[in-house]
């Protein structure tokens, strides 16, 4: 059913006959309530157990992610070798924290290791012909990336060519062909057995890290015994780490999401990391429960936006394996206050960008904003992500980086980044991302022949953004403390897995005064007349209140799809 409301389209999820009443029943919640669970995808009574479980849900066998099997002979191999490796990682929070996961894993498993996370302004995404050549010379034998590189096929074979092998970790699109690594673990690969699809980059990396500790722990190792993080704390502290870089992620916290960011906030009040702590205290969260909100608008952007001094480098990589507590501080301090001099500098960027739209005829015609821009490159995909929110198109902001030009790209609800670049692939140095976040590197000679092609793709394929949803139909009538409650059981509340929306039939002045007469109260001024309306809202508990928050009204429905 698709429903016409005052500000937005809907659509009622259907679902199948009899399971809410299956679920209540065994769950112990009520009929409402599983009327939601069911809505978003819960399919039977034991799943129902399992979603409300979340805390201490098992994870699915990390023995079932793509090529497991050779990703634990390789890294075998070079820990009887005392081969040299590197951990690639990805200058974002997802990249610094999933970075981190696979260095004290393997730390753990006496093997030499080191890390390298590229410098966005001057090197762009993924790997380079420099970092392969540093790395060779360094005698590095074994590359394994973190959220990065699963279209990286050039640079890939590069390093085959001067002897270094690559172990792929990534959560990013599967590109067309892929490149030329011994082993690629991304649970978006069209024959992973892996059950769950949407992880990022750090959830990805614990997993891979589960199997060689699973695997290898009792070949090698126990190494770094006097570290208070690793050994038997060492999961527990991991994913601490993991909800961090999939809240800053935006990953959907749905399924094996949601499992993992549960109970990494629950892990992270009692952490014995003590750059962790030192960045918690720092953002004034130490001591109490986290929300992904807390993670999203701290952590998150603490650690995605503190380049170091020099390239290849990471302050926040740094905090993360601090063992003094003073010291620790004092980065802190030091990142919290580069972020905040990060947003001053993204709003300076947003004005400037903002005002060279205005006077752009081109791209204020065009179907798809491109920008060759000169402000920060740090700040680029905060002002692409802005501008295609005012204007509901995609968004390229291209900077030049020496003899190449690197681009962050962000997109509506509805456009595919990742299939407009694959249709394009020859004209890119490198590429890669989500569909809605994406990025380039390109040599400049190409811009002319790539703003045509993204114009062409873009007419061709419109972003077409899908109703919004709402979850159940609830009488107002049935709002009630208790039931707010149980909706609070969905939390982390986030990307994918926001608050249950539902609809509300037949609402008059007359409902809403009764209802407020047994303490529901409202979180926005309500104005309904005596004709009745059918209203979309959220209900939550606040202190013991119900509040409920009103949405839309609908004006029409029709039946839909």
């Amino acid at each position: 059913m698709i429903l016409s409301g005052s500000k937005y389209q809907w659509k009622l999820a259907s679902t199948e006959p009899g399971l809410a009443s299956d679920i209540s029943r065994a769950a112990g919640v009520s009929e409402p309530f599983a009327r939601v669970l069911a809505a978003r995808g819960v399919g039977s009574a034991d799943e129902a157990i399992r979603y409300l479980a979340a805390l201490d849900d098992p994870l699915p066998d990390a023995h079932l992610l793509p090529d497991a099997g050779r990703v634990v002979e390789r890294v075998r191999s070079a820990l009887e070798s005392k081969e040299l490796i590197a951990v690639h990682g990805h200058d974002d929070a997802d990249g610094v924290t999933a970075t981190t996961v696979m260095m004290e894993a393997l730390d753990q498993l006496g093997a030499s290791v080191v890390s390298y996370i590229p410098d966005r302004k001057t090197e762009g995404h993924g790997l380079t012909r420099a970092e392969l050549d540093r790395l060779h010379g360094a005698g590095v034998g074994l590359i394994i990336t973190v959220d990065s590189c699963v279209s990286d096929r050039e640079f890939i074979r590069y390093g085959n060519e001067l002897g270094i092998d690559t172990i792929v970790t990534d959560h990013h699109e599967i590109p067309p062909e892929l490149p030329p690594a011994v082993a690629i673990v991304d649970p978006k690969l069209p024959d992973s057995r892996f059950p769950y699809r949407f992880m990022a980059g750090v959830g990805v990396a614990l997993r891979v890290a589960d199997l060689l500790m699973d695997d290898l722990r009792g070949e090698f190792g126990p190494a770094g015994e006097n570290v208070p993080w690793y050994g038997p704390n060492w999961r527990q502290e991991s994913l601490a780490l993991v909800a961090v870089g999939s809240i800053a992620d935006k990953v959907p916290l749905t399924g094996d999401n949601r499992s993992l960011v549960t109970q990494g906030l629950a892990a992270a009040p009692g952490t014995n990391r003590v750059g962790l702590r030192a960045a918690l205290e720092e953002g004034r969260l130490w001591g109490r429960e986290l929300s992904p909100e807390d993670v999203r608008d701290s952590l998150g952007r603490l650690m995605g936006r503190a380049p170091g001094d020099s390239p290849g480098t990471q302050k926040a990589l740094d905090l993360l394996a601090m063992r003094d507590p003073d010291d620790a501080r004092a980065l802190a301090a030091s990142l919290f206050e580069r972020q905040s001099k990060w947003r001053d500098e993204a709003v300076a960027a947003w004005r400037k960008v903002r005002e060279d739209f205005e006077r752009d005829g081109t791209a204020a015609s065009s179907p798809v904003i491109v920008l060759e821009t000169d402000v920060p490159v740090g700040t680029a995909g905060y002002v692409a992500s802005r501008l295609t929110e005012e204007t509901g198109r995609p968004v390229i902001m291209v900077g030049r980086r020496s003899s190449e030009v690197m681009a962050e790209a962000r997109g509506p609800v509805g456009f595919n980044f990742v299939d407009a670049f694959a249709s394009m692939r020859e004209l890119f140095i490198g590429y890669g991302g989500h569909p809605r976040a994406a990025g380039f590197s390109m040599v400049p000679s190409q811009m002319p022949r790539f703003r045509e092609r993204m114009d062409d793709f873009t007419r061709s394929n419109p972003p077409e953004p899908d109703p919004r949803r709402i979850d159940a139909e609830l009488r107002l009538e049935e709002t009630t403390p208790e039931l707010g409650r149980e909706f609070e059981l969905m939390k982390p509340f986030g990307q994918g897995n926001r608050r249950a929306v539902l609809l509300a039939c037949r609402v008059t002045s007359a409902t809403l005064g009764d209802i407020e007469a047994r303490g529901v109260r409202f979180g926005t001024p309500v104005r309904i007349g005596e004709t009745p309306t059918d209203v979309v809202f959220r209900l939550r508990n606040s202190e013991g209140v119900a509040l409920v928050s009103i949405l839309d009204t609908i004006a029409s429905s029709t039946s839909g799809g």
